[in-house]
């Protein structure tokens, strides 16, 4: 049962969190969209804001004798936390290439596992190398080499779709992708690192 003191606090609480609500609802959803750089759809970005809100609750206390100005800045800073946390969160997930993982142990292990921002240059940077070899490996390709390759592995095409596509037999496919694989890791491994 609520008492007379409790319920003006709630009421307070109420007002407090709606004018939040109606005068910075857009103010969260852009800065959510900012710092996650597009990656969430609308929907997705409105379940943050309203996690965002449902965490400021707990909060409120701290939020009762702030001005207006003062409590959308406490709100954009927990939105742009949330907002952090869900880039962090889906980041584990790109790195295990999976959809959820949340109570499996490669998920955990992710989770302990994340990279500092040096580490992150570093690793952009080994990436941004490997990719340099692999282009010019596959540029050592003949043009027939290099169409087989993209059409099967870029474009998803079976055998006999490329072979029609190149007025080629589906055998003679399986054949130009067997040499083709090794010739490309062949020239990979001729090319100098860095």
């Amino acid at each position: 049962m609520l008492y007379k003191g409790e319920i003006l606090e709630y009421e307070q609480a109420k007002e407090i969190i709606e004018e939040l609500y109606h005068k910075g609802h857009n103010m969260a959803d852009r800065v959510i969209e900012q710092v996650l750089g597009g990656q969430l759809g609308r929907e997705e970005r409105e379940d943050l804001i309203q996690e965002g809100f449902l965490r400021m609750i707990v909060h409120v206390e701290a939020l009762k004798d702030r001005s207006l100005g003062e409590r959308l800045s406490y709100m954009c800073s927990a939105m742009r936390n949330i907002a952090i946390d869900e880039g962090r969160r889906l980041t584990k997930i790109r790195r295990l290439g999976c959809i959820e993982l949340s109570d499996s142990p490669e998920y955990m292990q992710a989770l302990s596992q994340e990279l500092t921002p040096e580490e992150q240059y570093l690793a952009k940077e080994e990436t941004m190398a490997k990719c340099g070899r692999l282009r010019a490996a596959l540029a050592r390709l003949s043009l027939k080499e290099q169409a087989v390759l993209t059409a099967k592995y870029i474009l998803g095409m079976n055998d006999r779709e490329i072979g029609q596509e190149l007025g080629i037999g589906s055998r003679s496919v399986s054949v130009y992708l067997t040499r083709a694989r090794k010739k490309a890791a062949l020239y990979y491994m001729q090319e100098p690192e860095g």
